[in-house]
């Protein structure tokens, strides 16, 4: 047998392992409900592998490249490092909570883990914690790089990668705290329609934001409705107009008159995001005097939807619009006010000459009585006794007239008597509406005055109204 050799070449390249240098990301999205709560959030997170072939005992420490978390996208302040909190749960899927330290982010490298024991290669885990109370967040991703070290016994780095790129995710949010509801001006005094100032009545919204924005208002109409279970003559006709409205303890705030169209009430530069990202806008409503009169002086309750809205400045992060809302009602709500003034308590007609007791006598009293009433009215007049008296001498009650002066309207001239006698009869609602009333004796009723004593006859008159 024929034997040959067989010649086998193994060719050996020599091969350089170089460490590939990966940075990877750990981004954590920062919910609205801890912001607006100011309560901290926690997540798990991967932090990198450990390699127990470098090191046997490893020292796990973590710290910051940069100084601060900057607001790479939402451009507005930086956010200190101290906010995020670490703590190592488990390496390799062991549990090391009872044994790992809880670090605050910072520029110094801080130990997270010592270990006592060698362990196995693994993923490392870590409870981070976001400390959201210390901080106004502003809408944005806040980012820095944090380097992650193991020394190894020969030097190199038993965790990988050895940097991560680290950033919280914030919002844009616009939200309200509480309802719109209804908010109720109650004009239940008549000093309010004296007043130049009129009323005024707050509304208070609690806002939570990452963003600046500008507060809209508008109504659902144009007039207010109107309801009621009280006399009225005509359905009142209520702009919503009448009605001013202001931020109050607000720089840039715009005062506006209510409209259908919804109207800024701050200029563009808007309301900035507040400390701790909470704020309380005080909506004031207010009413002049002259508006008042002019507008509800009808008892009853005027109504129109009202719409709150909060726009985000177009030029703030992130880009398009953000937009909040919340409807409610607005209610003018007038009671059923009335008052009724006598300027002068005493009213004298004197008989001194014959040339009285031929023709009469007038008393004229300019602006006598003063009456308001906010609904429709009859105004009456009586007499408490059955006559005018002096001692035991007596004159009828019916000698009296009482109407109003020459040039005063809507009132009728009445005979005195203890029955009420009507001297206006429905008339429309009125704040201050000044009488000017006559009291004559004309010369057709002198002849009840002979042949009685001289003296003082008196009684008294008693004004008042009713509804009609």
């Amino acid at each position: 047998m024929q034997k040959k050799k067989l010649h086998i070449k193994i060719s050996l390249l020599a091969v350089s392992l170089c460490p590939m240098i990966v940075q990877a990301q750990i981004s954590v999205n920062l919910p609205e409900a801890n912001i607006t709560a100011r309560t901290d959030y926690q997540q798990s997170i991967t932090l990198g592998q450990f390699n127990s072939a470098i090191t046997l005992l490893p020292n796990i420490g973590i710290k910051s490249n940069n100084s601060t978390l900057s607001n790479i996208l939402g451009g507005v302040g930086p956010a200190p490092l101290s906010v995020a909190n670490y703590k190592i749960s488990s390496i390799a899927g062991i549990s090391v909570l009872s044994s790992s330290t809880e670090r605050s982010l910072s520029t110094s490298t801080q130990s997270l883990y010592v270990a006592v024991a060698s362990l196995v290669s693994g993923t490392v885990l870590s409870n981070l914690r976001l400390n959201t109370s210390s901080f106004t967040w502003v809408a944005g991703t806040y980012s820095t790089d944090i380097a992650l070290t193991a020394p190894g016994l020969l030097g190199g780095n038993a965790m990988t990668p050895a940097t991560q790129a680290f950033s919280i995710v914030v919002p844009a949010f616009i939200t309200s705290q509480n309802t719109a509801g209804t908010t109720s001006i109650l004009v239940n005094n008549l000093s309010f329609y004296r007043s130049p100032t009129g009323i005024i009545s707050n509304k208070v919204m609690t806002l939570a934001h990452t963003v600046p924005y500008i507060p809209n208002l508008q109504t659902g109409n144009s007039n207010f409705s109107f309801s009621t279970s009280l006399a009225y003559n005509t359905l009142p006709i209520s702009p919503v107009s009448a009605i001013n409205t202001t931020l109050t303890a607000v720089a840039t705030a715009t005062p506006i008159a209510l409209s259908s169209t919804s109207q800024p009430l701050t200029n563009t530069t808007g309301i900035v995001v507040p400390t701790n990202n909470s704020q309380a806008l005080t909506y004031a409503f207010s009413i002049t005097g002259a508006q008042l009169k002019a507008r509800f002086i009808q008892a009853g309750t005027y109504s129109v939807p009202l719409t709150y809205t909060w726009n985000k400045i177009a030029a703030a992060y992130p880009t398009g619009n953000l937009q909040s809302q919340s409807v409610g009602t607005l209610q003018i709500v007038v009671s059923d006010l009335g008052e009724l003034i006598a300027n002068q308590q005493t009213v004298g007609l004197s008989f001194t000459t014959a040339s009285q007791y031929r023709n009469g006598v007038n008393l004229d009293m300019p602006a006598h009585l003063k009456l308001s009433k906010t609904t429709p009215y009859n105004l009456y007049v009586r007499a408490t006794s059955a006559s005018f008296a002096s001692g035991v001498n007596s004159v009828p009650l019916n000698v009296l007239r009482i109407g109003p002066i020459p040039g005063e309207t809507g009132m009728q001239t009445v005979t005195l008597s203890t029955t009420p006698q009507q001297l206006i009869n429905a008339a429309d609602p009125t704040v201050d509406r000044s009488l000017s009333i006559r009291y004559s004796i004309p010369a057709s009723e002198t002849s009840k005055l002979l042949n009685k004593p001289a003296g003082t006859y008196s009684t008294n008159i008693i004004f008042s109204f009713i509804a009609p």
